[in-house]
């Protein structure tokens, strides 16, 4: 028996898919990935982390783990094969990893 959970559409003719591509990234990274928020900040309070942590995140999608150990003070660094999740973790960073940010 196969299941569907997903039925997939054909993309509107007016839209581009590389735009339909980044708004499924940033629905995903809005919506879905905030449910990991509150094991992300049970692991951190646990390994103390903050100034002085430097944290590599392997495979760190769209940066939610990476974004919440820099506000704690951590140097991040992430690497993922998704091109549109990168850019997603880049932009989010931006604010927090500037400087005054």
């Amino acid at each position: 028996m196969t299941f569907t959970l997903v039925q997939r559409h054909r993309p509107h003719p007016s839209s581009s898919p590389t735009t339909d591509a980044h708004a499924r990234t940033r629905d995903w990274a809005e919506i879905q990935e905030r449910m990991l928020v509150p094991l992300y900040e049970a692991v951190y309070e646990r390994l103390d982390i903050g100034a002085g942590t430097r944290l590599l995140g392997l495979g760190c999608g769209s940066g939610l783990a990476l974004l919440m150990a820099a506000t704690r003070g951590a140097t991040v660094c992430g690497v993922d094969t998704d091109e549109r999740r990168l850019d997603l973790a880049r932009e989010r960073l931006a604010a927090v990893c500037a400087p005054g940010g």
